[in-house]
């Protein structure tokens, strides 16, 4: 057990726990969203039907609800198991069939992820100098809805990194899975 990593305790494991605590909170704050999310659809379609009063701000509020619920959520479901996957290729695979797989996906995963953070953060950052704004009713600032893809891809890249360094842990025959 000498040649063991471990990825559970010490610095590495400190700082793994924050990231997870962190997209965890992240996470029931989506949930709550969607609650509101539901409410304000609910709300727009009693005033549409009941009362012929439609409102002009819930679609747009509500689209950029639904970019902070799949980015705030997204970190949290890949450790989660949440994410869609095809298992037909590590449903019968080895141990170390199935971490050599994950390994390359988590690869391909993290650059594009780095992309998407590099490219949603000069997007953001347009919008900020810019003075971007919605072109719809409400026209808001658009640079807080940009973010949430910033701060989503961010904490998403870390959680692939964390399992990068953990599935070549378990290929070099540090950890067992």
């Amino acid at each position: 057990m000498d040649n063991e990593i471990d990825t559970q305790s010490g610095l590495f494991g400190k700082f793994m726990e924050i990231v997870s605590g962190f997209d965890e909170k992240m996470a029931v704050f989506a949930g709550w969203v969607i609650i509101i999310m539901m409410l304000t659809i609910s709300y727009d379609v009693a005033m549409r039907y009941i009362f012929n009063a439609p409102t002009t701000w819930s679609f747009e509020i509500n689209r950029y609800m639904l970019i902070m619920v799949v980015f705030f959520g997204g970190p949290w479901t890949l450790p989660a198991g949440g994410h869609v996957a095809v298992d037909i290729f590590t449903e019968n695979a080895s141990e170390k069939n199935r971490a050599l797989m994950e390994v390359i996906t988590s690869i391909m995963a993290i650059v594009y992820m780095m992309m998407f953070f590099m490219e949603s953060t000069a997007f953001t950052l347009d919008a900020w100098r810019g003075n971007i704004r919605s072109t719809e009713y409400l026209g808001w600032p658009l640079w807080p809805v940009r973010s949430f893809l910033m701060i989503g891809s961010f904490f998403l890249m870390l959680e692939f990194i964390f399992r990068l360094i953990r599935n070549t842990a378990i290929l070099m025959g540090k950890i067992k899975n």
